[in-house]
């Protein structure tokens, strides 16, 4: 006698249970939407602002989950947020391209993707260190992502490897909570390190 399986649950559905505060469905619904976000992000977007891109995303339609009208199907929905995402990514773009100061552009850049010289290391450091004293959870993601990247392999291995480490600590946090954290954490950062320019 051949076992019935269980139909799975389309996109709504699980959003409808996500927002009655069904976890597992809640977990299942984002890991679905980020793998159809980063098909679109990647072909849309340079390809080392696609995470930032998707992460943004999922923040909005994790916030708004609840108040949204359940009229519109979740897809829809979720797709009209990563193309405003996307739509504000290049205007932010433009604005950098149509000659803003050099300082600034290179102040964004470093708040965003990277560390290029001993001061801003250090000013990141520091920033780092303030973030954790106000939010340790924040404070913990970042040291998992640091000692992950002390490790060493490519930058995929390097996230998994944190993000698994970072998983085990929190217990019952889902994937897609877990990004929705991520991106919470690095816009707290960024808003340090703008504060201290000032």
């Amino acid at each position: 006698m051949r076992e019935m399986t269980q139909p799975t649950p389309s996109l709504d559905e699980l959003s409808a249970l996500a927002a009655r505060g069904d976890a597992p469905a809640r977990e299942a619904l984002f890991d679905q939407l980020r793998v159809r976000f980063l098909q679109i992000a990647k072909r849309r977007v340079r390809a080392d602002d696609c995470e930032d891109v998707v992460q943004e995303a999922l923040r909005i339609v994790h916030a708004r989950l609840t108040d949204r009208s359940p009229e519109r199907g979740i897809l829809i929905w979720s797709l009209t947020v990563l193309r405003n995402v996307i739509g504000n990514y290049y205007q932010k773009k433009a604005r950098l391209d149509r000659g803003e100061p050099f300082e600034e552009r290179k102040h964004a850049a470093v708040a965003t993707v990277g560390f290029p010289g001993r001061e801003e290391v250090d000013a990141v450091v520091e920033a780092l260190g303030r973030l954790a004293r106000r939010e340790p959870r924040c404070g913990a993601l970042f040291r998992r992502i640091l000692e992950s990247l002390d490790e060493g392999g490519s930058p995929r291995e390097i996230s998994q490897r944190a993000m698994a480490r970072f998983l085990e600590d929190e217990g019952d946090t889902s994937r897609g909570a877990l990004y929705v954290a991520l991106h919470r954490c690095r816009q707290r950062l960024r808003d340090i390190l703008q504060q201290e320019e000032r």
